[in-house]
This record gives structure tokens, sequence and C-alpha cells, in this order.
């Protein structure tokens, strides 16, 4: 029964956190979408980058979990300066 009444609040959660990975794999697109090959091998170009939404959208929810999240953000300061520490940081 709490787990019936409480579906209203985890589908908002859910709905919020979707909209987070929206607009941030937009976002993380734009402004990482050209590097290839990262400095520190995090960002590659088979599984890990932001060259389509799908990938963006992958890598974010990975990071998410905390899974080497550092190691990209250090990949894209790499390529593109102080913006990338900006972007990490606000996500």
């Amino acid at each position: 029964m709490t787990l019936y009444l409480a579906m209203n609040n985890i589908a908002n959660v859910a709905l919020l956190f979707m909209l987070i990975i929206f607009t941030f794999s937009v976002a993380g697109m734009t402004l990482f979408g050209d590097i290839d090959v990262g400095r520190y091998g995090a960002i590659n170009y088979e599984n890990l980058n932001f060259k389509t939404f799908y990938m963006s959208s992958t890598l974010l929810i990975r990071s998410a979990t905390g899974e080497s999240w550092n190691v990209i953000m250090h990949d894209c300061a790499y390529e593109k300066g102080v913006i990338a520490n900006i972007y990490w940081m606000v996500f």
C-alpha cells in the first residue's frame, strides 16, 4: 500500500531525472561532441562519447552513478578548458 501511495512521487522524481539528463545531454553534445579521444582515455570513439544523444545520455547516466566521472571531466577540461569544469560541477 505504501509503494502504491508513493508512486506519484517516484514518477515525479524519475521525470525530473530524465529532464536533467536530457538537458545536459544536449548541452554536452554541443560542447563536447567534437572530442574523439580524450587525453586520459575515458572518452573514446566506440562506446563513451558525446557524439549522439544516446551515447551522451548513457555517458551521463553512467557518470551520475559515480563511475569515473572525474576522469571524463578531466578529458573534457583538457580539450575545452574551464567550461568543462563548470558543466561537470553543475551536473
